[in-house]
């Protein structure tokens, strides 16, 4: 959410809060619709979301382990290398918890072949977690007390997090490219295969959203300091 005004004029300022929440509220309708679109469509093979996870984690040679989460707890953590399935996933014999539990080893996989992407994000967490809880904090310091330097370093936080993001977004795509294009090796049909493109498309629309809504914001946050010049 951008900050409150400062030099930019509350014209601005408004401009870019609905457009970023038109943005991230479009992408948030988008996804829910076509995970619950295909949450109903069962897939032919009668596997569950964690039978998948588990026979393509196997036939990738790779050892991970596959735990149930809460809802829309759906995430691969390298730290344990463990797959973790929601339960609109785990349990459920859908297109939905099929493309989600592939995705997710795409990650697992990703990981055990060193993904260039993957790792430059997994070094990028400790800067993103400090950098997300500071930026507003530097930058509103510098704005009101004049400080033309921490105004910049907040700019300079904050573009630490739009980094991420970016970085993500490769990262998520070469995911669902991985987990279909070994749906597909298995034999899945042509509508089942589309289905679970169009889930994995709606989810990735999630990531670019949060870019293109942090890049706005971040172009935001450079008129306003420049205003205050």
């Amino acid at each position: 959410m951008p900050i409150f005004p400062t030099g930019g004029g509350m014209g601005l300022y408004f401009a870019v809060l609905l457009l970023t929440l038109i943005i991230g509220g479009g992408a948030q309708l988008y996804v829910t619709k076509q995970l619950k679109k295909y949450s109903r469509v069962p897939c032919s093979w009668g596997v569950t979301g964690a039978d998948m996870a588990n026979r393509m984690a196997f036939d990738n040679g790779i050892s991970i382990g596959i735990n149930h989460g809460g809802p829309n707890q759906d995430f691969y953590d390298p730290r344990t290398r463990a797959v973790t399935l929601g339960t609109e996933a785990y349990g459920q014999r859908t297109i939905t918890a099929v493309a989600t539990a592939v995705h997710e080893v795409g990650h697992a996989c990703q990981h055990a072949q060193g993904y260039v992407f993957m790792k430059f994000r997994s070094a990028l967490v400790p800067v993103v977690n400090l950098a997300s809880n500071m930026w507003i904090i530097v930058f509103m310091i510098g704005i009101f007390t004049g400080m033309t330097g921490l105004t910049q370093l907040g700019i300079i936080l904050f573009a630490a997090v739009l980094l991420f993001q970016l970085v993500t977004l490769p990262v998520e795509f070469d995911a669902s490219r991985r987990g279909l294009a070994y749906l597909k090796a298995c034999g899945m049909g042509e509508a089942e295969l589309s289905g679970a493109a169009k889930v994995l498309r709606a989810c990735a629309f999630t990531y670019v959203a949060a870019a293109l809504t942090a890049l706005i914001q971040l172009l935001y946050l450079l008129l306003s300091a420049r205003s205050e010049e």
